[in-house]
């Protein structure tokens, strides 16, 4: 009689099923981490703006001595205490005069930049509409300041028209 060997190979039910739960652990370790990293990228296109706007604020400033407001391309001037809020690339404008500086924006970031009436202080806020945080700078403060907001474009609150001292931190704003 002639013995019968089993010739056929591959994988049993079982392996299969551990495979397949391995896969499936590394899957929910992996996602919400994925999330994370990606909001980070976004803040970070909004701080990076948001360093932007204000070197073009101080070239302004070193040209007219005084800074300016956020207007989008197709305006001449800004008003002083009323920044436009920009959702591309735009101009930071003094009043009056005419001087301005480029404010390039990354895609679906938003940024307002205002002033006190005099134009002698200027304030920034920016934010990435998938981002979880609004960022903010001022001229006559050092350093970027932050606060947790809603990850909504409607919940884009910009600092506002500024006076001198450190507006930023009188709204919920924290230093980073």
């Amino acid at each position: 009689m002639k013995e019968i060997t089993k010739t056929e190979k591959g994988f049993t039910l079982i392996e299969l099923m551990i495979v397949v739960a391995i896969i499936g652990i590394l899957a929910a370790i992996a996602i919400p981490q994925f999330s994370n990293y990606r909001t980070k990228a976004f803040n970070s296109a909004a701080i990076s703006d948001l360093h932007t706007a204000r070197l073009a604020e101080e070239s302004v400033f070193a040209d007219a001595q005084k800074y300016g407001s956020s207007v989008k391309l197709a305006a001449t001037a800004g008003a002083a205490g009323n920044g436009t809020k920009l959702t591309a690339s735009g101009f930071i404008n003094t009043k009056a005069g005419g001087f301005s500086a480029p404010a390039t924006l990354s895609k679906n970031v938003i940024l307002e930049a205002d002033t006190d009436g005099t134009e002698a202080y200027a304030t920034i806020t920016a934010k990435h509409t998938s981002g979880d945080k609004l960022y903010a700078a001022e001229t006559d403060q050092s350093g970027t300041y932050q606060k947790t907001a809603a990850t909504t474009a409607a919940a884009f609150a910009p600092v506002g028209a500024v006076t001198s001292g450190p507006d930023a931190t009188g709204k919920g704003y924290v230093a980073m």
